[in-house]
């Protein structure tokens, strides 16, 4: 279920309501001490969503940071949620009250401004910040964290990642598909450094345990061929 604060009656909220019903997923309005958008499970979220406009004006007024730390301290997720462009957050200043932010001087401090509270937010918080253009989007995200809620999700490595060495010599060669760091040190222990292997030739490679002719052609292309080599 998602729960929407009985406060918010805002282009976003009605999104989220006609998308829930759309996919037949539970929703109710309550009122919400802390956050916009609630969702729980094994996992409690807390979503506190706002235009980009809102959102600099809660900067201004510092209001999001205690917004911010009121999830962190609530919810096992928080997620700061903004919809809109800069410019747009521009439009919403730019009131009869507020002739001053029309400056180019003004509009660059509102962006480092707006900038600097993304950036601080996301690295000095452990809340999660996503900032997407438009409303629509911005329902659809609140909607696919709420389709992730119970189920199980697992980062797999396609490809190992490679560990470094204390030698550049040999952490180069092992950049060369088919050469691991034995095989390096193999042949750094024949020729002594890149250079000389450099003018090794196919034969004399082919001579070391576990260098066949492909391999051994491509170690010399590499490291003689001029233009761009690709695996």
């Amino acid at each position: 279920m998602i729960v929407i604060d009985s406060r918010e009656d805002s282009l976003l909220s009605g999104a989220v309501e006609k998308l829930c019903e759309e996919q037949k997923i539970e929703y109710q309005k309550q009122w919400l001490e802390v956050g916009d958008y609630i969702m729980m499970a094994d996992t409690k979220v807390a979503i506190e969503a706002k235009s980009s406009g809102d959102f600099l004006a809660s900067i201004r007024n510092k209001r999001i940071f205690n917004q911010t730390s009121n999830m962190i301290d609530n919810y096992d997720v928080s997620v700061v949620l903004i919809y809109g462009t800069f410019e747009e957050a521009l439009k919403y200043l730019d009131r009869k009250d507020n002739k001053q932010y029309n400056s180019m001087v003004w509009k660059n401090r509102l962006k480092r401004m707006f900038v600097g509270a993304v950036g601080a937010l996301q690295i000095k918080t452990q809340a999660k910040v996503l900032w997407v253009p438009n409303v629509t989007i911005a329902a659809h995200c609140i909607l696919s964290m709420h389709s992730h809620l119970d189920g199980k999700f697992q980062l797999k490595k396609e490809l190992p990642k490679r560990q470094r060495t204390d030698d550049l010599r040999v952490d180069m060669l092992t950049q060369i598909k088919g050469i691991s760091q034995n095989k390096a040190k193999l042949l750094l222990n024949k020729w002594g450094s890149i250079a000389e292997l450099s003018s090794a030739s196919v034969k004399e490679i082919t001579g070391l345990d576990g260098f066949g002719m492909v391999l051994a052609n491509r170690i010399l292309k590499t490291l003689n061929e001029e233009k761009e080599v690709k695996d």
